[in-house]
């Protein structure tokens, strides 16, 4: 497995055309409008819940000649390579896309918009006439998800006809394609049902009305499908249909106590109870009802024309309750009997668990009231999203548990820490460390760790408050727990451990510690990127300029690959990255690396001084090499007054002070970046033009560019120009 390899879930369930329900109203003049779109058009459906969106789309897939590619959106969808991914699934099984293509898709570390996007829309121009249906699309709320479905409809194939269904749709340039005339627009206007139409529905379901009464029945449902079937099934059983109208939420409530109190005590229960899971099947739901007899009840439901039951597949494996009635059941199941809720929700918690998927798995805990095993699946995975670049889910999980939750569950409160220390918040992250060591139990962690005091050790050797020192023996802590055998954070903590013995100075212990760390944090990108930046650094003290570009380099590939450029730690990565691409002259480049690793130190505060010390350090020396003596002047200030706080971290200072030397040279300017390329060939035995021929310059170039390092160093010859570097630190000793 490599660097962060997380392969996105796609259940089954949200891939293929929906069922239909056995009677269905046909929507006539809605097909015929979307019969005539061409490819290249964009079809967005809208309206509310219960007006028959996806149901419309199923009959056009019926009468139109082009295969159609179904998919339903969900939660997981909000991060853009999940979106990508899901999408070309469901195209795959219409028309077989490059299996290239798709493992491709599949890979850590591609740029939804620059990288993914392409090859998905490359893919696809191989493929026939398409029809692409994009259900629950209101689903979708992050931005960069929104982005990039955007951006593949933008640029998709004129083969493929884009179907947005849901109660709203994201931004997708429609008023562009609205006057090119490539928009075609379904919306509630459209969606309500004709009085034919309802005439229709109560035929289906067996329900007879006087017209009069059904006039004003239609009348106040005001065209709302699921309103209208409501009432024909109350009508069929007996009920009073003008009774039970009213607005919208009054007639949902009413009318699902009355459809409930139709059926058979049995069919009640399961109904309610199977409303547990958003998402079932009759497998699924044996499992967690302990029944055998699922299919035949969902059958004998669907069969009795109960229509809020969908079909989420052609081979109706996977089904769903209407929202409306889904909320209804399980509001009435906690409101009638509290203790099989919270039986059926744990149950259900474990075998989504089992299945791999923990937001779900999550959800179902606490709706079981068992917290201790919500914050056990909260800490499964912290230290992992935290430093992969999925911060924003370890936030969302971490925001649905409670106080009392995160303060009597070391899982959860060291989960709360984590995703602390990624943010830089000092309070949050001594507040949730405190939390932990009050709720340890002397137990294990949910993620491997072998005991709270371990956890809180990893926790402080990143944050290291008590200085340098307090960094090495919180390290020490945690390999002492055991090695990568039993204790998953050994690697994470010989990284820490180097990274302090490289700050006192201890350069051949530190090289040892980071190198045989390396192997180990294959599924820890933010480690591996900062052991492979504390490794750059000793490179470059040994003079080992190729060793240590590539080695920053690989450091910041990694980092971006994984958009952790919002993770505060990771001020080595880029700050090592500044300094890689100032001193190679890659001025843009560089002065980007400063930007962000200034934001970074901003967001760290007060919070770990040596950390302070050594991004501000690299900023300014990267400073120097740009000839920037306004930014190189603030980070010396800002480096000296996180030194004052943290002296024991020698190397770090003696860096700072060489870059100070460079600081108050007078009128003597940095060297240019040319002028540091050729620094270290002077430093060699090689003759002025066989350096030219090195450098593929001009000799009189390089004369020149020499001339010039001995006048801005101020001294007369090759040799004293590199003592003079090595001095100033220009060159390593």
């Amino acid at each position: 497995m490599v660097a962060g390899d997380w392969q996105p879930l796609i259940p089954a369930a949200t891939i293929g055309r929906p069922g239909t329900p056995g009677q269905c109203v046909p929507r006539t003049a809605i097909v015929k409008a979307v019969l005539g779109t061409r490819g290249g058009d964009l079809v967005t459906v809208v309206a509310p819940a219960g007006y028959g969106k996806t149901t419309a789309v199923n009959q056009w897939d019926e009468a139109d000649p082009r295969l159609f590619a179904w998919l339903r959106l969900d939660r997981l969808d909000d991060d853009p390579v999940h979106l990508l991914l899901h999408i070309a699934t469901a195209l795959d099984r219409m028309c077989p896309l490059d299996r290239t293509v798709l493992r491709y898709l599949r890979g850590p570390g591609r740029d939804p918009l620059t990288q993914l996007v392409p090859a998905l829309v490359g893919a696809l121009d191989e493929c026939e006439p398409l029809v692409l249906v994009i259900d629950d699309v209101h689903a979708l709320s992050a931005a960069p998800a929104r982005l990039a479905l955007a951006a593949l409809i933008a640029e998709a194939p004129i083969s493929l006809t884009v179907v947005l269904v849901g109660r709203s749709v994201p931004p997708v340039h429609a008023a562009r394609r609205r006057l090119g005339g490539r928009l075609v627009e379904v919306d509630i206007t459209d969606l309500a049902l004709s009085e034919e139409e309802a005439t229709q529905v109560f035929s289906a379901v067996g329900a007879r009305c006087d017209d009069d009464v059904f006039s004003s029945v239609l009348g106040r449902c005001e065209g709302w499908a699921a309103a209208v079937v409501l009432v024909a099934l109350s009508a069929r059983d007996g009920t009073d249909p003008v009774a039970l109208t009213g607005s919208h939420p009054l007639v949902a409530d009413y009318l699902m106590e009355e459809v409930l109190g139709q059926l058979d005590p049995d069919s009640v229960r399961f109904l309610t109870e199977s409303t547990v899971l958003q998402r079932f099947s009759a497998a699924t739901l044996d499992e967690m009802l302990g029944r055998t007899d699922s299919a035949r009840r969902l059958e004998q439901i669907r069969g009795s024309g109960n229509l809020f039951v969908i079909s989420l597949d052609a081979e109706g494996v996977w089904y769903r309750y209407h929202s409306l009635l889904g909320d209804f059941l399980r509001h009435r199941l906690r409101s009638t009997d509290p203790v099989r809720l919270r039986v059926l929700a744990g149950r259900a918690a474990r075998m989504l668990d089992r299945q791999g998927d923990l937001d779900a798995a999550m959800e179902c805990a606490l709706r079981a009231g068992d917290r201790r095993y919500a914050a056990a699946l909260v800490g499964r995975e912290a230290v992992r999203l935290g430093f992969d670049g999925r911060g924003g889910l370890l936030a969302r999980r971490v925001g649905m548990l409670d106080e009392r939750t995160v303060t009597e569950h070391p899982d959860a409160a060291i989960a709360s820490a984590w995703l602390a220390v990624t943010t830089g918040d000092a309070a949050s992250i001594q507040r949730s460390l405190m939390w932990a060591a009050r709720a340890d139990r002397g137990a294990a962690l949910a993620d491997g760790t072998p005991s709270v005091e371990v956890a809180v050790a990893l926790l402080s050797s990143l944050v290291g408050t008590g200085g340098v020192h307090d960094v090495v023996r919180h390290a020490e802590t945690v390999r002492a727990a055991g090695d990568c055998t039993v204790n998953p954070w050994w690697g994470a903590a010989t990284v820490m451990l180097g990274a302090a013995e490289a700050m006192l100075g201890n350069n051949d212990r530190a090289r040892v510690l980071l190198e045989s760390a390396l192997p180990l944090l294959d599924e820890l990108p933010g480690f591996q990127a900062a052991a492979l930046s504390h490794l750059a650094l000793l490179d470059l003290g040994d003079g080992d300029e190729a060793g240590c570009l590539a080695r920053g380099s690989t450091a910041r590939d990694i980092a971006d690959a994984f958009d952790l450029s919002d993770v505060v730690p990771l001020i080595v990565t880029y700050g090592v990255s500044a300094l890689v691409e100032a001193r190679t002259g890659k001025v843009a480049a560089a002065r980007e690396s400063i930007v962000i690793t200034e934001r970074l130190l901003g967001n760290l505060g007060n919070l770990a001084a040596r950390t302070a010390l050594l991004g501000h350090g690299l900023l300014a020396w990267s400073a120097a090499v740009l000839g920037d003596r306004e930014v190189m002047t603030r980070h010396l200030e800002e480096g000296g007054r996180a030194g004052r706080r943290e002296p024991a971290a020698v190397a770090l200072l003696r860096r700072l002070e060489r870059v100070r030397v460079l600081a108050v040279g007078g009128d003597r300017k940095p060297l240019t970046a040319a002028e540091l390329r050729l620094l270290p060939h002077l430093a060699t035995h090689l003759s002025l033009q066989r350096i030219a021929e090195e450098l593929m310059i001009g000799r009189e170039t390089v004369k020149s560019q020499a001339t010039s390092i001995y006048r801005k160093l101020a001294v007369a010859s090759r040799a004293e120009a590199v003592a003079e570097a090595k001095r100033v630190g220009l060159l390593a000793n």
